[in-house]
C-alpha cells in the first residue's frame, strides 16, 4: 500500500466523477492512487474499452477544470492572460462563468462528505478495495436520496445556488453520445468552438 500514501502518510486514492446540474452522480470510478495526476486518469479511462465513459451528446460538453485538455466534449478553461486587453477581457469572462458551472461539483461534494464523514477520510482501518467500494456506496446513497428525498436537509443548504434544476427530467432518454475527436485538427476545431463561445458572452455582456 505505499504507492497509495500521500505526503502526510495516509493512504489516499483519487476519484473521477460525472455529475448533473441536478447534484447527482452520473459517472463514478475509483481505486487510482491519490498523487495521480486527473488527466491521466481521463486518459486511462478513455482508452479502456471496460471503464465505459458516458461522452456527452453531440453538441453538449462537460465542463472541466484546467488540469484537462480542452477536447470535444470537454469544455476547459482557458489558460494564460496572453494577447490583446479584449482577448484577456473575453478569455476572464468566459473562464468566470466557467468556473461559476462547474462550481456545482463543489457543492456536490460538500454534501456528499456533510451526509458521509466518514469521506473525510482518512479511512485508516481499511483495505484500499473496501474503501473503493465504500466511495461508490455513498455516491449511490447520495444519488437515492437526491432522487428521492430532494428537500432533505443538505441538499435545501444549496438549493438557493443551484440553476437549471427545474429544467431537468432525469427520465428523458439522453441523445447517442459523441466521439471525442482527438486528433490535432479535432483539437484546433474544438478549440476555436470555445472561442466562438467566448465571443458571444463578451458581444451580449456588451450589446
Amino acid at each position: 500500500m505505499k504507492r497509495y500514501r500521500n505526503r502526510h502518510g495516509s493512504l489516499s486514492q483519487n476519484v473521477l466523477v460525472v455529475r448533473d446540474h441536478n447534484m447527482r452522480f452520473t459517472y463514478v470510478t475509483v481505486g487510482w492512487e491519490g498523487n495521480t495526476h486527473d488527466s491521466r486518469i481521463l486518459q486511462e479511462i478513455i482508452q479502456d474499452p471496460n471503464c465505459v465513459f458516458p461522452w456527452p451528446p453531440a453538441g453538449k460538453y462537460y465542463a472541466v477544470d484546467a488540469a484537462y485538455q480542452n477536447i470535444t466534449g470537454l469544455m476547459a478553461p482557458f489558460k494564460g492572460a496572453r494577447g490583446t486587453a479584449q482577448k484577456r477581457t473575453v478569455r476572464t469572462l468566459f473562464n468566470k462563468r466557467h468556473a461559476s458551472l462547474r462550481n456545482i461539483i463543489e457543492r456536490t461534494f460538500g454534501v456528499l462528505k456533510k451526509r458521509f464523514s466518514i469521506l473525510k477520510g482518512p479511512m485508516q482501518k481499511y483495505m484500499m478495495t473496501t474503501q473503493n467500494n465504500i466511495v461508490l456506496a455513498c455516491c449511490a446513497l447520495h444519488n437515492f436520496m437526491r432522487e428521492y428525498v430532494p428537500n432533505e436537509s443538505y441538499f435545501v443548504e444549496e438549493k438557493a445556488d443551484i440553476a437549471l434544476t427545474d429544467n431537468i427530467n432525469p427520465f428523458n432518454p439522453m441523445p447517442a453520445a459523441q466521439v471525442s475527436n482527438m486528433s490535432a485538427a479535432g483539437i484546433v476545431e474544438w478549440n476555436e468552438s470555445r472561442k466562438a463561445i467566448a465571443d458571444m458572452m463578451y458581444y451580449h455582456q456588451h450589446q
